[in-house]
């Protein structure tokens, strides 16, 4: 399969089979592992831990919706324009993050959400990689790459704290109800 309008139309559902499984276990996940990480990484789930508290499963499936609403905007716009290296840059960012699940696993030595579909997906999206990256430039695929990173980790700030934010909101719609 060469096509890239064929594969293109697989990064939302990579990406949402993907993020199911963070969406159906990072809540009880967080609580389960609690102690474990407070002990095993104290600085950091300092800082971490008091965040994922206000995180529901319901605010956490609010930011993830956000995150596939932009990928599938990016790929039917590149797939009606055929410009596909915006597309290309984001899908080595989600790469990228997958990627970087496999650490996590490795480093918290143990199951975190995200690993069993990273490491189903990633070879999918090394299998793609190998296919698009032939029809750009390196030096466009690299900066792409970069820049679509970076726009990834932005988001992803302004998604959690979109996150607490819906979370307070959605607590004050319960209590409106009743």
């Amino acid at each position: 399969m060469n096509d890239i309008k064929v594969m293109v139309w697989l990064f939302p559902i990579l990406f949402i089979f993907h993020d199911f499984e963070e969406i159906i276990f990072m809540q009880s996940w967080v609580s389960k592992n609690r102690r474990y990480l407070y002990e095993r990484f104290h600085t950091l789930s300092k800082r971490l831990l008091c965040h994922f508290d206000n995180i529901t499963t319901a605010s956490f499936a609010f930011g993830v919706a956000e995150e596939f609403i932009l990928i599938s905007i990016i790929t039917v716009v590149s797939y009606v324009t055929n410009w596909y290296i915006l597309w290309v840059g984001l899908f080595i960012a989600f790469t990228l993050h997958l990627v970087i699940h496999c650490f996590q696993a490795l480093i918290v030595r143990k199951y975190v959400p995200a690993i069993i579909t990273s490491v189903i997906c990633l070879p999918i999206c090394i299998y793609i990689i190998k296919h698009i990256v032939k029809l750009f430039p390196l030096d466009t695929v690299v900066l792409y790459s970069i820049l679509s990173f970076i726009i990834m980790v932005v988001n992803l700030i302004f998604i959690h704290k979109g996150m607490d934010v819906f979370s307070k909101w959605l607590a004050q719609y319960e209590q409106q109800s009743q």
